[in-house]
């Protein structure tokens, strides 16, 4: 279970106020929230939750996550996934397909439904200048897969940007979105959502420093990683970075539950690339990085190839967003039943009671995304 629903984070009075006023929190939204509730305007869980998903849509700005420290190259619509090289191979007509949530009008719980969008617009994010987008992923996108450790390094990287971008998004959206409700500010699962997010970015900073000093000292060995490649081609990609609890063999990994300021909790990196005839899997962690010693080496270890694909299916449906879908998948070859078993593990820690919680995580155990090939 999700220990957000069982131990709710609640904003301290003296604390600086989410909506980023500048004053504390009790002489500002606090104070703000309780006026509304007395006039009977506050909006139930639902209604916060829905205006909250739609409010993140218009936050994205524009950034370069080059390490230089004053680029001025101007920005690009940069690819998380290659627009003319992965995506291209599992769309038709030049769509794909993604998961996007929606609330139901009759419903107080959201649904994962399947919407097309075109390769262009799938895994785009607002991330790099065209020169380091081009300079930066050259080597993954003009040169053939080796596996060395420079693309790998790579691939990891431009998880972890994509990943950072729609974090800092999500910060820049719950400021605006408290700031325009703040009795929002007093709903449990926006208060969770909003402290584990602030905590995710602190440790992302890290990790992008980190990427930092190796691309400096282009010891790309500093990474470890996994590298498996299919004999055929399935019909999704993804790439992203995510912090997980477990690693294959049930062992405990990263504390990703804590409040804790004090503790750190680093990303491992995944990527699913399809190529022609086959499939790609990259999975890379720092080295030093303790929690997730066992990870990769019980990765290698692991002679099953169903436990693999299971496994690495649930850290997808569990914890990712950036997984975009064939159009023949989902059109010709998923049954309805199929198609909701995936909508429902995709739900994963946005659930928002303990009883869909428990459903999306059923559901995960059930799903293996890689037995679908094009």
């Amino acid at each position: 279970m999700n220990p957000y629903t069982i131990t709710p984070y609640v904003f301290k009075p003296y604390e600086p106020c989410p909506c980023e006023s500048g004053k504390k929190y009790k002489f500002c939204c606090f104070a703000k929230s309780k006026v509304m509730s007395n006039n009977n305007q506050n909006y139930n869980a639902k209604r916060l939750n829905s205006e909250a998903h739609k409010h993140f849509k218009e936050t994205d700005f524009k950034t370069c996550f080059g390490f230089d420290t004053n680029c001025n190259h101007g920005y690009i619509g940069a690819h998380s996934l290659q627009n003319n090289g992965v995506l291209n191979l599992i769309a038709a007509e030049n769509h794909v397909y993604m998961l996007e949530i929606n609330y139901q009008v009759n419903s107080l719980t959201p649904k994962l439904e399947f919407k097309k969008i075109g390769k262009k617009q799938a895994s785009v994010f607002n991330g790099f200048c065209k020169y380091h987008d081009e300079e930066y992923f050259k080597i993954i996108e003009d040169v053939p897969f080796e596996g060395n450790s420079e693309q790998n390094y790579w691939f990891a990287f431009r998880a972890h940007c994509f990943e950072a971008h729609r974090k800092y998004r999500l910060k820049k959206s719950y400021s605006s979105f408290f700031k325009k409700s703040p009795e929002a500010t007093r709903n449990k699962q926006l208060s969770n959502n909003y402290r584990g997010n602030e905590l995710t970015i602190r440790d992302m900073e890290v990790d992008y420093n980190r990427f930092k000093c190796i691309f400096e000292s282009h010891d790309f060995d500093k990474l470890e990683s996994f590298v498996k490649v299919l004999p055929f081609k399935v019909a999704f990609t993804a790439t992203t970075a995510i912090a997980v609890c477990v690693d294959i063999e049930g062992k405990a990994a990263a504390d990703i539950y804590n409040y804790d300021e004090s503790v750190f909790v680093p990303s491992i990196y995944l990527s699913v690339i399809p190529k022609e005839t086959e499939t790609i899997i990259i999975i890379s962690r720092f080295k030093e990085d303790e929690c997730y010693e066992n990870f990769i080496k019980s990765l290698n270890s692991c002679k099953d190839d169903k436990k693999i694909f299971s496994f690495l299916t649930y850290c997808l449906a569990e914890y990712s967003e950036n997984v975009y879908f064939s159009p023949l998948l989902v059109d010709k070859i998923l049954t309805s039943s199929e198609k909701e078993l995936i909508s429902t593990a995709f739900l994963g820690c946005v659930s928002p009671n303990q009883e869909l919680r428990f459903k999306s995580m059923m559901s995960t155990f059930k799903l293996d995304l890689f037995k679908y090939k094009l």
